[in-house]
């Protein structure tokens, strides 16, 4: 596929066929990822690939739906996924080189540009995944048994998708976005 193709084809989903992931997929998609710019080549992330179904259903009982973090609602549909894989950053490698700042912003930018190229890999190689950030931090940090200079950005779930037809929702247009030399309504 041409990159615009993939871009285009990405869409969040969130039913999975029941179907294993290969190996060598899922290593294809930590490669991508590890080549996302960063500041300073820090590379923060560190990945943690889960398949076994009891550690599925504890990350998925740290979720919550809508922007209620005690929400009783999980996101079980994460469920039918046969792989997640958690992205973690790096606080302390952060911290180190950039102060404060390299913690509150660098580290969820840079994990950001790495989970994008998973996204896109995900879906060049006939995959389907979705960007969960909705989570209790400290439980899956629990969860997860991250020692606490590590801590977790997001959980993509990795799968064939279960979805016949992509619906993509409405964008804004781009022609909207865009202002020269200053911002300008």
């Amino acid at each position: 596929m041409k990159l615009k193709e993939i871009i285009y084809n990405r869409t969040s989903v969130r039913i999975y066929k029941d179907k294993e992931v290969p190996q060598s997929l899922i290593s294809e998609i930590l490669e991508n990822g590890n080549l996302a710019p960063t500041a300073g080549n820090i590379q923060p992330w560190e990945f943690i690939i889960i398949k076994e179904d009891n550690k599925k259903k504890e990350i998925v009982n740290t979720t919550f739906v809508g922007a209620n973090m005690n929400s009783p609602k999980t996101q079980k549909w994460m469920l039918s996924a046969p792989v997640f894989i958690a992205i973690c950053g790096d606080k302390e490698k952060m911290y180190n080189r950039y102060g404060k700042n390299g913690v509150d912003t660098l580290l969820y930018l840079d994990c950001s540009a790495c989970i994008e190229n998973m996204l896109l890999t995900a879906v060049d190689l006939g995959l389907a995944s979705c960007y969960v950030s909705g989570f209790r931090i400290d439980e899956l940090s629990n969860v997860l048994e991250l020692p606490p200079h590590i801590i977790p950005i997001a959980i993509l779930p990795i799968g064939y998708s279960g979805i016949d037809e992509i619906k993509r929702r409405k964008k804004e247009d781009v022609e909207s976005k865009i202002h020269y030399e200053t911002y300008k309504i």
